[in-house]
């Protein structure tokens, strides 16, 4: 049995997850009393349990000298500095499983609600209108889908585009052909997605690759009338540029739940479009995958401290990751 190992949770988890860490006699749980805790806080603890709103930096961890473990209840990594935690010898585990239906349903939910311009059609009603000829939708039978990064949500997302009747691109230079022949995906290069797709998701993350990866250079020849969605992190897109298209008319609609910065400003381009469907970064927020991720943290941190067990270690063992990909300067 291990000595008592001191748990710091620095943002939202499930009771059922608090109570579970609590019922371990070798672990002493406190909550923060903010998402970036205290020097006080910070100089006894053992193990972190974040998510994405506590910003692990080279300072956070200067002040934490007993810190062996964080543990973030989320799929999304790039609030952590993994060069810092990998010089300070700290253990870092993520949950990339918990929210790959909501994520993914969230993603249809976006691109059903595009091309049938729902929004516009609820704002219409709401001022008194009546204006059906406005609404003219899309049927996605027989459409092409293109999306993205064909990992765990991109995956999930290529077979519910099956089950519409679509035919699927997918761009993703690090998965095998195996997992394309699962989903009923076609193999193709980037340039051939965004020229060739109807319909397109991003479902990467944040990498120096991947940063920006949608930028004038794409869009003055993507495909005319593309319905895009991001549903994977704000600055996969370059938002000036997408403004940009959208001025000229290159992109028919768009719907975004995560930006380049967050909260989105109250002057951003982006409110100015009746085209544009904006969510605040909802990707994970059903109470299904709280559950499930706040469940599986506080199982990581348990195992952890009880024989050394470690699953989905960041930084991914994975070819498209390396130290160097990540964006902290």
């Amino acid at each position: 049995m291990p000595g008592i190992k001191n748990v710091l949770i620095t943002d939202r988890l499930s009771n059922e997850a608090f109570l579970t860490l609590q019922g371990q006699a070798y672990l002493k749980v406190q909550k923060s009393s903010k998402t970036y805790p205290t020097e006080d806080e910070l100089k006894d603890t053992h193990a972190l349990m974040i998510r994405s709103q506590t910003q692990i930096t080279a300072e956070l961890l200067g002040k934490a000298k007993n810190l062996q473990l964080i543990v973030t209840a989320t799929s999304g990594f790039d609030h952590i500095d993994l060069p810092a935690c990998e010089k300070w010898g700290i253990t870092v585990m993520n949950t990339p499983w918990a929210n790959v239906p909501t994520t993914a349903q969230l993603t249809w939910s976006l691109v059903l609600a595009s091309v049938h311009k729902l929004v516009l059609g609820h704002q219409q009603i709401k001022a008194g209108d009546w204006n059906r000829h406005l609404l003219t939708s899309t049927e996605l039978s027989g459409k092409t889908y293109g999306v993205i990064g064909l990992g765990r949500i991109g995956s999930k997302v290529a077979e519910i585009a099956k089950c519409f009747g679509m035919n699927v691109l997918a761009y993703d230079p690090y998965c095998d052909e195996k997992n394309f022949q699962q989903v009923g995906a076609e193999r193709a290069a980037y340039e051939e997605v965004l020229k060739g797709a109807d319909v397109i998701s991003f479902h990467v993350p944040l990498t120096r690759e991947t940063h920006h990866m949608l930028n004038k250079s794409q869009f003055e020849f993507i495909h005319r009338g593309i319905v895009l969605v991001n549903t994977s992190r704000g600055s996969v897109i370059h938002e000036q540029d997408l403004c940009e298209a959208l001025d000229q008319g290159w992109v028919g609609a768009c719907a975004l739940d995560v930006f380049e910065k967050e909260p989105l400003p109250r002057n951003s381009h982006l409110l100015r479009y009746p085209n544009v469907i904006l969510s605040p970064h909802v990707g994970a927020a059903s109470k299904e995958a709280f559950a499930r991720a706040s469940e599986q943290a506080a199982l990581k941190l348990i195992q952890f401290f009880q024989d050394g067990t470690t699953s989905d270690t960041l930084p991914p063992k994975a070819a498209w990751f390396g130290l160097d990909s990540m964006r902290w300067s």
